[in-house]
């Protein structure tokens, strides 16, 4: 009987042999289009350990105290939906708490950690929150976000909260406003709320229309936050600064989406009731879907091409946009977001523009190490579709002629130039027949 290290040989022997077909188009070197008037500043470090490489990109935009003020209250978004590569990296998050609260100048604010893992009424319980990091922790003693979240607490009181926003299908709560306390905001045009909506263009059956979600909640503090408007406070909003950190890590998706991070992160901040079937539930309310049933089919695509990006756009555009994004992609998935195979990129990237920073990551780090076609954001797949309707509803920049970058190699000890942006991580392949299946079968049957 055949071993499963031989057969595991003969899978990989046998993706090379399609390789030779393939690899003269999908091995072509990534070029970096000239910068022409640039409107946003991407910053990258690179080859520090994860903690180093979240520090040095803060210097570069000039330090926590000029990102972070004394009284603000900031909300850090990571996605816990998933573990491992698929969450962000743990001590790069813990670093950049640390940063805020030890700014020069003081902290008299809060940091809270936010997020909705769409894992049903007791989120803590599942996913990232409790499953043991294989890796992308670095953190001694700390094996998930349920064990980082309790170190941040012991170490900075009620200063640091965690709160879990939770679908109303869930049990979370319909609120109309930060009076009623935590739950969810709808805006559907009822109950005082105004009418926000994202449709898809199409005609008959095809057509399609989400709303606009956001939470409110409460921290361990007291503070009520209105993710749209701000802070709360008896019975009118403070004028307290509210800063919004959207953390993503950087990973294969679907052959629907193709890549997954920082724009898909917003999902994690809307209400998914319904499910992501839309013939099937799929609705947040009778006339509208939710950001998931909305532009896809449940585990295909929609009618309308790049409707993800579309609805993310109009949620930056009338409720909120991140004040700042950050990629932290030490490992990324090259076919799945927990499992290998993975490759150790060592990086962490920022900027305040999502779009630029999901085209920047996949064309340099995920593309270049996967070799998927549906990682490339030059190439015409859902991932560009989604950048693009992103960047045309004024969200963001898709043209890297106009994104300066700014990259620190830490083993060079100096900025990167153009042509070495190209990040090529180690990689881990596993011994997981499905998994490595999945990839071959993207890379060279797709």
């Amino acid at each position: 009987m055949e071993s499963r290290r031989e057969f595991l040989r003969k899978m990989i022997a046998a993706g090379g042999m399609l390789a030779l077909r393939r690899d003269a188009w999908s091995d072509a070197p990534t070029m970096r289009k000239y910068a022409e008037n640039p409107t946003c500043t991407l910053y990258r470090a690179v080859n520090g350990k994860p903690a180093a490489n979240l520090a040095k990109v803060i210097e570069m935009m000039g330090c926590i105290e000029k990102l972070i003020g004394a009284d603000d209250v900031v909300v850090i978004k990571p996605n816990v939906q998933w573990w491992n590569q698929g969450a962000p990296n743990l001590a790069a998050l813990k670093h950049f708490v640390d940063l805020i609260m030890k700014r020069p100048g003081g902290f008299r604010g809060e940091v809270v950690v936010a997020e909705n893992c769409h894992r049903g009424a007791s989120p803590w319980q599942h996913a990232g929150w409790i499953r043991a990091f294989e890796r992308n922790s670095d953190l001694t003693q700390i094996h998930n976000m349920n064990d980082l979240a309790d170190q941040l607490k012991r170490k900075y009181g009620n200063e640091f909260s965690t709160c879990h926003w939770i679908d109303v299908d869930a049990g979370g709560k319909r609120v109309y406003g930060p009076s009623e306390v935590n739950g969810y905001v709808y805006c559907d045009g009822s109950g005082g709320v105004p009418l926000i909506t994202c449709d898809n263009g199409a005609k008959g059956d095809d057509f399609r229309a989400t709303i606009m979600t956001y939470p409110i909640f409460t921290t361990d503090k007291g503070t009520v936050i209105d993710f749209k408007n701000g802070i709360w406070k008896r019975g009118s909003y403070t004028g307290q600064p509210l800063r919004f950190i959207n953390l993503a890590a950087l990973n294969h998706h679907s052959t629907y989406s193709g890549a997954t991070s920082t724009i898909k992160n917003y999902l994690g901040v809307t209400d998914l009731s319904g499910g992501p079937d839309p013939s099937n539930g799929g609705s947040l309310t009778k006339n509208y879907y939710n950001f998931h049933s909305f532009p896809f089919n449940k585990w295909a695509s929609g009618p309308q091409p790049g409707m993800l990006g579309a609805e993310i756009g109009a949620f930056l555009k009338a409720i909120r946009k991140a004040d700042l994004n950050i990629t932290t992609a030490e490992w990324i998935g090259l076919s799945s977001r927990t499992d290998p195979p993975v490759a150790h990129t060592r990086a962490v990237l920022a900027c305040t523009d999502p779009v630029a920073l999901d085209y920047h990551a996949t064309k340099y780090l995920l593309y270049p190490n996967s070799k998927l076609t549906i990682h490339n954001p030059d190439h015409e797949s859902p991932l560009r579709q989604y950048l693009v309707k992103c960047a045309e509803a004024d969200a963001g920049i898709f043209d890297e002629r106009h994104m300066k970058v700014e990259s620190y190699d830490f083993k060079k000890r100096s900025l990167q130039k153009d042509d070495e942006l190209v990040i090529i991580g180690a990689k881990t392949w596993g011994t997981n027949p499905k998994a490595l299946l999945k990839y071959l079968v993207l890379r060279y049957a797709s």
